[in-house]
């Protein structure tokens, strides 16, 4: 028997009550992470009081897609933005997160478990939109993947061990000039 096929990995999210909601389905990777950053951009710009990440149904975290969040954690701190938490993670997601330090700097609550005073979060199902980041060329992908990593090694000191190949890679394609258009 064929496994019935899985639903694409995608991001959602809804403003409702000056509250933003951002829904990570499927893989949270690097495809993911520039819809990722566009849906806390345009909370910002919604003056939003607060982002909640919902993780029930992520199934999995690359590095680049944690460093998305690890930057979302760095700009909540700033009073000039608003606080962000992460709610439903999963047990294992979380572990990935407290391994590379990002529990420290972004507040998560495993399935279940929501902050006092949240309020009903079953008004964002009907509001939740998908969000497609913009296509991005091969420097602009490296670019962002490089800003994650190096976003990381911030959260904490042990990451720049871990992530010193992976940035000297994107730091050398970064520095390549972006290849000529094909004359056919």
């Amino acid at each position: 028997m064929t496994p019935p096929p899985r639903a694409p990995s995608q991001v959602l999210a809804a403003t409702v009550d000056r509250c933003t909601m951002i829904a990570v389905r499927g893989a949270g990777n690097f495809r993911l992470a520039p819809a990722f950053r566009q849906a806390v951009q345009a909370a910002r710009l919604a003056d939003t009081e607060l982002i909640v990440v919902e993780m029930q149904a992520c199934t999995a975290l690359d590095s680049t897609f944690m460093g998305a969040l690890a930057a979302l954690g760095f700009s909540a701190r700033d009073p000039n933005n608003p606080p962000a938490i992460l709610i439903n993670l999963p047990a294992n997601l979380a572990a990935l997160l407290t391994n590379l330090g990002i529990h420290r700097i972004l507040k998560s609550y495993s399935a279940g478990a929501f902050p006092e005073g949240l309020g009903d979060l079953s008004q964002f199902a009907d509001n939740l939109q998908p969000v497609t980041g913009e296509p991005h060329s091969f420097q602009e992908m490296n670019a962002l993947m490089f800003d994650a990593h190096e976003t990381l090694t911030r959260v904490d000191p042990a990451n720049i061990q871990r992530f010193k190949d992976v940035l000297a890679l994107l730091r050398k394609d970064l520095d390549m000039p972006p290849a000529p258009p094909s004359g056919d």
